[in-house]
């Protein structure tokens, strides 16, 4: 069996012909890009709803345009996010994390000035831990389409960031917040006594589905 084998490719080889190895299946994300994208997309539906909230809750322009923003770039982040995780076989919540959850639920029920406050600090929050989701990924992220989706994330995320921290010097909001770890649900303090879960927030990219179209073996 195995002369036979050394024979054909010796003939194939004396004709010519180029014989082609059979190439192992493309490897599954590592556990690294899985979790970017689950946290990812917890983080867009969690700044999608914050959004939804500063529109209906603030009098203050700046935050709702800000709010809105935010809202755009979101859906337009989990389309991509989705996209590439479908393409990956990677399951997504279907919505935030725990600790979103309650984090949204505290500051929309403040009104007024208490609440814008309160969201541009919880947004601050937000934004650091996204950056620092996003770094990890690009750092330690084996998948090049998942790296490349947090690295097209990462000006649009410093840019909001930057807003918000202007808002924060208008209302004296404490800007001194930590990023966190990035990805858990261990909550940093934002005053409010109810940890923000690093969850992704904020992590926004370019709409660009090409970078994740991934030809398959």
């Amino acid at each position: 069996m195995h002369v036979a084998r050394r024979t054909l490719i010796s003939l194939a080889a004396a004709l010519g012909i180029v014989v082609l190895a059979v190439l192992p299946a493309q490897a599954a994300p590592s556990q690294q890009d899985q979790n970017w994208l689950v946290t990812a997309h917890q983080g867009n539906l969690a700044e999608i709803a914050a959004g939804q909230a500063a529109l209906q809750q603030s009098s203050n322009a700046e935050i709702r345009d800000l709010g809105q923003m935010i809202i755009d770039d979101h859906q337009r982040l989990d389309a991509d996010v989705t996209a590439a995780a479908g393409q990956l076989g990677v399951t997504l919540p279907g919505t935030p994390n725990a600790t979103q959850q309650a984090e949204l639920a505290q500051v929309s029920g403040l009104t007024g000035e208490q609440f814008d406050r309160a969201w541009i600090a919880w947004q601050i929050t937000a934004h650091r831990q996204a950056l620092a989701a996003g770094e990890q990924e690009v750092a330690s992220g084996s998948d090049p389409a998942v790296k490349a989706l947090a690295a097209a994330a990462a000006p649009v995320i410093q840019a909001h960031l930057d807003m918000t921290l202007a808002l924060a010097q208008a209302y004296g909001v404490p800007t001194s917040v930590a990023a966190g770890n990035g990805g858990s649900e261990a909550g940093s303090s934002l005053g409010l006594g109810v940890g923000l879960a690093a969850g992704g927030l904020l992590v926004i990219v370019l709409s660009g589905a090409a970078l994740v179209r991934r030809a398959r073996a």
